[in-house]
């Protein structure tokens, strides 16, 4: 694993809990996600009936005790919260702008945002995903909401203690989930996502939403007709169709439109082996839950796509590493440092010993090479007994034995490969040098020190010769 891969993982280890709220037509869902290091877990999950959006008083209070109910009965902390709306709340237009903009981006999207939706721009709030382009362009996809629209939702929220850190879309908070269960699979990804008022088509590559159309119920009836507005999506998102993988999903229990069987539709399954959760969220989960636990992801930061409609002054100030992730880190420098260390002690420690051990060995190994002298010389000495040498030494030694008179002796002899020392006492040293220089087996002999008198008309030499070949 590389530092990179590592600084990504560390920067997801959490201990928090993060709550997912989707507002429907007709319900609230709500889930409870719980992120200890990176074990994540649906505490709880719950969908509570709302009244329609005709009767909007009604709404407004039962959506308000839905939120209390549930924080009451879990007893959830509802400080980390992320609203998720559904698609037919939001307006998407898509722009083409020159490469130079990307640098004041928001105050170019500020200025020109009321030639692109049909509201004034003080009663909206938007979010934006860019792409860069080939031909030195930019395309920018703006989201916008209605500021009325998510003062319904915020309004009956704090009457509940709570403020969303963020708000997205049905299909962005999917899209999350999806990544959560697709973990480090590459690959744009394309959703069809089913409810009461229509079906959204989004395609998201990546890490981003790149197109979104919602198309009225009428519209899909055929296979056909969902096909085409599905290519057409993906070639306005550039992104080539065999590298999408297709998901599908009814948010609305059996009243939205019947959607054609393409693409993966069980999602709920995705999640085995990453979120841990009750078996009946894997078995039957609720359609409109699916949602919530996506925005739940997000406030617990397993967010993937950069989309919240919530302005700069609403949001959450924690988008880089959290206290625990820091703490963490910190942890984990300062066990490398310990490791470190150790292991440079550890290093010293064994050299040291290794120091003592030489200098202990010493004698001993003194002794080895002073064995190992005397064995060479040894060696060398019997290589004139090797039965291959043109001479031997016994023919030498018998020769010799005739050269020296009988009132002379040796007392020492010497032969080393081509050349014979040998001491001794004999009454007249000379002789024996004249001898040898008469023999055919020895030559050169000279005396190796002054002779030496040692009484009785004796004298002590030491006699060199060279052995002829």
């Amino acid at each position: 694993m590389t530092v990179g891969e590592l600084t990504q993982r560390l920067r997801r280890v959490d201990f928090l809990d993060g709550v997912g709220i989707y507002v429907g037509p007709h319900e609230v869902a709500l889930a409870h996600i719980a992120k200890r290091f990176f074990r994540v877990r649906l505490r709880s999950g719950r969908i509570f009936p709302l009244p329609p959006t005709s009767r909007p008083a009604e709404r407004r209070q039962a959506l308000a005790q839905a939120v209390v109910g549930f924080a009451g009965e879990h007893r959830v902390d509802m400080r980390r919260a992320i609203l998720c709306v559904p698609r037919s709340e939001a307006v998407f237009n898509r722009v083409l702008l020159p490469s130079a903009a990307r640098e004041n981006l928001a105050q170019v999207l500020e200025y020109e945002i009321e030639h692109l939706v049909p509201l004034p721009r003080d009663q909206v709030f938007f979010d934006y995903s860019v792409r860069t382009l080939a031909d030195e362009r930019i395309e920018v996809l703006l989201m916008c909401i209605p500021r009325e629209v998510v003062r319904g939702y915020l309004e009956p929220l704090e009457e509940a203690f709570v403020r969303p850190r963020g708000i997205v879309l049905a299909s962005t908070a999917i899209a999350d989930y999806l990544a959560f269960c697709r973990g480090e699979t590459p690959g744009p990804i394309g959703l069809v996502l089913a409810a009461r008022e229509g079906v959204e088509v989004a395609v998201l590559a990546d890490g981003r939403l790149v197109a979104s159309q919602l198309l009225p119920a009428a519209r899909v009836a055929a296979p056909a007709d969902l096909s085409r507005t599905f290519a057409r999506q993906l070639a306005d998102g550039f992104v080539n169709a065999d590298d999408v993988q297709l998901y599908t999903w009814q948010l609305a229990n059996g009243t939205g439109p019947e959607l054609p069987t393409i693409g993966e539709a069980n999602l709920a399954a995705l999640a085995a082996g990453r979120l841990q959760a009750p078996p009946e969220f894997f078995e039957s989960c609720e359609p409109s839950l699916l949602p919530a636990v996506g925005a739940a992801l997000d406030a617990v930061r397993e967010r993937t796509v950069p989309v919240n409609l919530l302005p700069e002054e609403g949001r959450g100030h924690d988008e880089g590493m959290s206290l625990t992730t820091v703490v963490l880190v910190a942890l984990v420098g300062v066990l490398l440092l310990i490791w470190g260390g150790s292991a440079l002690i550890k290093d010293s420690l064994l050299q040291r010993q290794l120091r003592e051990e030489i200098v202990a060995r010493g004698p001993a190994v003194d002794r080895v090479n002073k064995l190992r002298d005397e064995i060479d010389d040894l060696r060398k000495q019997l290589d004139v007994l090797v039965p291959a040498r043109e001479r031997h030494i016994t023919p030498l030694l018998a020769e010799l034995s005739d050269l020296i008179p009988n009132d002379a002796y040796l007392t020492s002899l010497n032969v080393k490969t081509n050349k014979i020392t040998f001491d001794g006492q004999a009454r007249s040293a000379a002789d024996l040098i004249t001898a040898l220089e008469k023999s055919k087996s020895f030559k050169g002999a000279n005396f190796t020190s002054p002779q030496t008198p040692v009484g009785d008309n004796r004298v002590r030499f030491s006699i060199q010769a060279e052995i002829a070949k």
